[in-house]
């Protein structure tokens, strides 16, 4: 198997195609993360997601899956991924204030957040700024009243005590409020849309035509008939108009 894979990476190597690898992100809750973290020496990495977001995908298929990312995260970081549909996804979106999809977050040595990326990333520009977070990196040497198997096996337990439950693939459905490529203009409308509507709204940085733009979402709709039904309440309430977003 491992020759396979020798032969696969020299074949895209002679055609100067990017090699390809898996990020590892770590499955169990925030707090096992931190402290997984904390053991190791690795900074803590954040991606939040959703299912139904576009951009997040393209990164999961190309910047996730570029080796010398793939490599650098899995050396020098904990990587977590954060659906913000799931119960504790949307808790912690709303606890580091997330309304950009995609968003990244990036921990140094005393839990503070150094880096808030709020964009879709290319290879290069995320090893750029991994690369950059990593410089600034002093990671704290303790020296824990137990043994670091100990700590990590304590780390395990949490995973299987937390609430995290892995996204499905069920296709869910939106409704898009509204698209610019002003991020000021796409912040106004939210704030206006915000102060009307109680359900929670989120910014989608997206791409269309090769431009950046940031699309105004809001719901999370099992079947076209919800979402119809929640837009006809929107047009009726407040005069807002909308289209279903997949």
């Amino acid at each position: 198997m491992k020759s396979y894979r020798l032969i696969i990476s020299l074949v895209l190597i002679v055609l100067g195609l990017p090699l390809v690898a898996n990020t590892n992100f770590f499955s169990g809750n925030l707090e096992s993360a931190q402290l997984k973290a904390q053991m190791e020496g690795k900074m803590l990495f954040i991606d939040f997601y959703a299912s139904w977001c576009a951009p997040c995908k393209w990164m999961e298929q190309t910047t996730f899956a570029d080796a010398s990312v793939s490599n650098l995260i899995n050396e020098r970081f904990v990587a977590l991924k954060v659906n913000i549909d799931d119960f504790d996804g949307y808790a912690l979106k709303e606890h580091f204030e997330v309304t950009v999809l995609p968003t990244m977050l990036i921990f140094n040595e005393d839990g503070k957040v150094i880096e808030r990326i709020e964009e879709t990333l290319s290879p290069s520009r995320m090893q750029e700024i991994l690369e950059r977070s990593l410089a600034s990196f002093s990671p704290k040497l303790h020296e824990p009243n137990i043994s670091p198997s100990m700590a990590l096996e304590m780390a395990e337990k949490e995973v299987r005590k937390s609430k995290f439950v892995p996204s499905t693939h069920q296709t869910t459905y939106k409704l898009q409020l509204g698209m610019f490529s002003s991020y000021e203009r796409t912040l106004m409308y939210y704030n206006q849309i915000s102060g009307l509507i109680e359900d929670p709204v989120i910014i989608m940085h997206d791409y269309k035509a090769g431009q950046v733009v940031y699309r105004v979402l809001i719901g999370n709709f099992n079947s076209t008939s919800a979402a119809h039904f929640y837009q006809s309440d929107l047009k009726q309430k407040f005069n807002i108009d909308s289209h279903i977003y997949i």
